[in-house]
């Protein structure tokens, strides 16, 4: 198996959870689930929790999507007024995640554009040797 980007922003983070599911569409509603479910052990507010279930939603869906990982890794770290999502997929793709205007008819294209609304900031870590990539996102993350 290739082997996932590390971000320098996890290395050592005090607070994080780290999982690795299947690269299938069915596994992203056990994202969203597992995201939530930290959060509230981390006791960060309800609208905090429900931003960070839509960008994990969109990010894991992206990396099934657009790539031909076999299975993706989600890390989680908060810090005080922060949180931090990462999805690191295998790669595969040619193109760099991009938002782009979707028709009004499409059914998909606005994910990136949601990320893009509900996070402070985002980015994209390209593995070494074109191997892999992190997505990642900073949300305002308050406690409840």
């Amino acid at each position: 198996m290739t082997p996932f980007p590390v971000s320098p922003s996890t290395v050592g983070a005090p607070c994080h959870e780290v999982f690795r599911l299947p690269a299938e569409r069915a596994a992203v509603s056990d994202a969203r689930r597992r995201v939530r479910s930290w959060l509230t052990c981390q006791q960060v507010s309800e609208d905090a929790r429900d931003m960070a279930q839509l960008v994990i939603s969109e990010l894991f869906t992206n990396a099934v999507v657009h790539t031909d990982s076999s299975s993706i890794a989600c890390v989680l770290q908060a810090i005080p007024g922060q949180l931090r999502i990462e999805v690191r997929d295998q790669g595969g793709s040619a193109t760099r995640p991009t938002p782009r205007d979707a028709a009004t008819g499409d059914e998909s294209g606005r994910g990136l554009l949601l990320v893009d609304t509900l996070a402070d900031t985002w980015g994209v870590v390209l593995g070494e040797r074109g191997q892999g990539r992190t997505v990642w996102a900073a949300l305002p993350a308050h406690t409840a």
